[in-house]
């Protein structure tokens, strides 16, 4: 059984990638989660601003039988990805930071949603009794005005 992902060129050798090599590593290790089961994965590398080429390595992906797709986490490239997923009732996973708080079906995201983010920011403010505090952001899209 085949797990598929797709990273961008960055993200490659990252620890997103490596988390992903070890949860199928770990399923494969405990023969009680999926018995007489072996999981294999293949990932494919995309540019981080080409949604034609995602999109045409994620459906070469389907073509090849596929269970679930995990990523990408870039979010223009996940909105495709996701897009494609839904349309033919595939399990998409994420881990991208996505403003659009609607469920999705057949949909999971990893990431915290903002306003759980925000929520969590205040109680250690207040629980600190900070009254200002400065966040740094590693991804320009995780910039808000």
């Amino acid at each position: 059984m085949a797990n598929r992902a797709i990273f961008t060129h960055d993200q490659k050798d990252s620890s997103t990638e490596l988390a992903f090599k070890y949860a199928v590593y770990k399923i494969n290790k405990d023969k009680i989660i999926l018995p007489k089961t072996t999981l294999e994965y293949d990932i494919q590398y995309v540019p981080k601003d080409d949604s034609f080429h995602a999109s045409k390595k994620a459906c070469h992906q389907v073509k090849h039988g596929v269970q679930a797709v995990f990523g990408p986490s870039d979010p223009i490239l996940g909105q495709h990805i996701h897009s494609i997923c839904d349309a033919l009732d595939i399990p998409h996973l994420e881990a991208r930071l996505d403003l659009d708080a609607e469920a999705k079906e057949f949909s999971i995201n990893l990431h915290p949603a903002q306003s759980l983010l925000n929520g969590a920011y205040q109680d250690v403010m207040e629980f600190l009794n900070w009254t200002k505090v400065g966040i740094i952001y590693e991804e320009d899209y995780g910039e808000y005005d």
